[in-house]
């Protein structure tokens, strides 16, 4: 997993490109989130347009940097959600619980 950090509009977008399972995908994305809420940003994208898999423990991360966003006053948001993400988000009963855009401009305004 490879994670490029931008900002637009105060918002930190995560581009991330690779796998987001058990292992080092799943560290970086904690790692990295972690590493941005410390230094005081609470606005973040995670921007899955190139990521090509995702496994129990993706989601595991997913659901935790979510938390940790939110108890510490932040917003995390995802963006370009592939089918299979999407379905695993569904499946597993969390599509409610993430706000999903398909569309950068919407997603940053939302904030």
């Amino acid at each position: 997993m490879e994670i490029k950090v931008r900002t637009n509009e105060g918002v930190m977008i995560l581009d991330m490109q690779g796998k987001l399972t058990l292992g080092t995908g799943e560290e970086k994305l904690r790692e990295t989130v972690n590493q941005l809420l410390a230094d005081g940003h609470n606005y973040l994208l995670l921007n899955f347009g190139g990521v090509e898999m995702v496994d129990s423990s993706g989601i595991g991360a997913l659901v935790k940097v979510f938390t940790t966003a939110k108890s510490g006053g932040g917003k995390l948001k995802l963006l370009n959600v592939t089918r299979l993400v999407r379905q695993l988000l569904s499946i597993t009963g969390l599509l409610t619980v993430f706000e999903i855009y398909d569309d950068e401009a919407t997603a940053l305004s939302s904030f």
